[in-house]
Parts: C-alpha cells; structure tokens; sequence
C-alpha cells in the first residue's frame, strides 16, 4: 500500500502515453491525492515497483451493484444490490504499457479479493475509459454492464441534442414544415412538436455519423416531453441482439465511442478466481 516513505517511488510516474487529460489525471492523483485518500479511507492504493521507481498502481474502494444489471445465480436474483469491490483508478507507467503486468495486477486483485475472509466482495466494477475498454475486454470475463451504458449514452445524447437545439434557436435556425389544410388550428402544439421531432433526428444523425457504434446498431431516438422538459431514450441500442456487435466493437482498439462517457464493466470474482488458479494458486 502507498505510505508516505514510498512518495520518492511514485515522482517520475507516467502513463500518459497519449498526451490525454484523463491520463494525466491519473498521474496527478497518484502523487497528489493517493497518500490521502488512504489515510482517509476512501480508498487504498497500492504501487508495484522495479529498481527503485513505481511501474503500477490501482486504488480500489467498497461498492454496491444495484438492481438486475448482472448476470448472477436464480437464488440471488431477489437481492437490491450485491457486493462489489470498485477499480476506481488502474494504471502502468507507459515504459511498461503492454508488457503483461497490468493482466498480472488484475490476478493480484482477484486473488486478494477472493481469499479475503474478512469482507466479502462477488464482483469487481471498473469504469473504463473509453481508450482503456479494449484492454479489458480482451479478457473474456469482464462483461459489460448494457443497461447502464445504455442510460448514460442517453445522457449524453440529450445533452449534445439540447445543446445543438439551444444553438439553433439562437441562430434562428428552422426547418421548413408545410400544415396542411385540413388541419385545425388547435393542432398547433402538435405541429410545433413535430418540427421538435425533426431537429432532433437531424441532430442524432450527426451524433451517429462521428458515433459508428450507434449507427451499426441501428438505434434510434425517441423524443417525449416529461415535467415540460424534453426528454431522450434510445431505442434499439440495449437489445440482445447487440451486446455481441457491441462487446466486439467496443473490442477494438481502433474503435473510439466518442461520447463524454466512460464505460461500465463487472468481472465475476468467484469465476475468475476458478479459472485462473489451481489448487495451489500462483500470485503474480
């Protein structure tokens, strides 16, 4: 675990080896944060270190699974929520990126966690980063989490759909709708929703067109209006039909989701554990 006589081990550590922020963001917690969130108990983190210098570290906290999110045994389904251990931060120097030893660290974790007598923790929860989530779905334990990707890609659609409407509106932007004759004018409501309904498909087409993942799903948006605020759901997306096309798009490194998100997994402890280590486990 981090301790303040290992702060030397942890100054040259970087694994920003794309020039991202939220790379960054992980070497500044590691020898800005880390040693007080420690002493704070909101999280451990622990270091691996060679000759002298930190080549690894993960933080790892307490946390719930809420709702049938997961796949888990019938005698367990009436369970609210099941005990997990959240992966809040992982990361390897980038003189040591894909070397092995982040799969070593993951087997570390599995193991510490599964003979822990103390507290128990069935699953393991990650919030990938979107350029981090081909790593672990190389390995095909850990599964995502379709309902809550799907909530949040919702999210985030509606907010870059009323932010692009927000702008039209300013610019005075409209789209041309013809009312037929026969119509009354108390259908006037209706019409303006329909123009509502326009924008919002063009919008989400160009949301799709820099968003492959959506458009090779064949989903769709729905717009309806809640406590006079328009709200978005996507359709289409979260069927069982896609989490195959999903998981294997979401598997390629050269695939981006290039949505303000990140990307929840689950890996199952007690499975991971039975198909990695034998008998007499060997710690890596």
């Amino acid at each position: 675990m981090l301790t303040g006589d290992a702060l030397d081990l942890v100054r040259d550590f970087d694994c920003n080896a794309s020039d991202e922020s939220d790379f960054e963001k992980l070497n500044h917690f590691l020898k800005n944060k880390a040693l007080e969130y420690n002493n704070d108990s909101f999280s451990r983190t622990n270091i691996y270190s060679r000759d002298g210098i930190c080549v690894a570290y993960y933080s790892l906290s307490m946390n719930a699974i809420k709702g049938k999110k997961i796949d888990v045994e019938d005698e367990y389904r009436t369970l609210k929520s099941y005990p997990a251990l959240f992966l809040t931060r992982f990361a390897i120097d980038k003189r040591y990126q894909r070397s092995g030893i982040g799969k070593a660290i993951i087997n570390d974790i599995i193991y510490n966690a599964y003979r822990n007598r103390e507290v128990a923790a069935r699953f393991l929860f990650v919030d990938a980063n979107p350029r981090s989530v081909s790593w672990y779905l190389g390995n095909p334990l850990f599964t995502i989490m379709y309902i809550d990707l799907t909530e949040r890609m919702e999210t985030c659609i509606e907010s870059q759909i009323i932010k692009e409407l927000n702008n039209r509106m300013i610019k005075g932007h409209g789209i041309d709708y013809v009312q037929k004759n026969d119509e009354q004018s108390n259908t006037l409501k209706l019409e303006w929703e329909k123009i509502l309904i326009r924008h919002v498909n063009e919008i989400f087409n160009e949301i799709a067109d820099d968003c492959c993942l959506i458009k090779e799903c064949h989903a769709k948006v729905k717009l309806f209006i809640e406590d006079n605020k328009p709200k978005i759901e996507l359709n289409n997306f979260n069927i069982k039909d896609n989490h195959k096309l999903i998981r294997e798009w979401l598997g390629n490194r050269d695939n981006l989701l290039k949505l303000d998100i990140t990307i929840p997994l689950y890996l199952d402890i007690n499975k991971y554990y039975k198909a990695v280590f034998t008998d007499s486990p060997k710690r890596f």
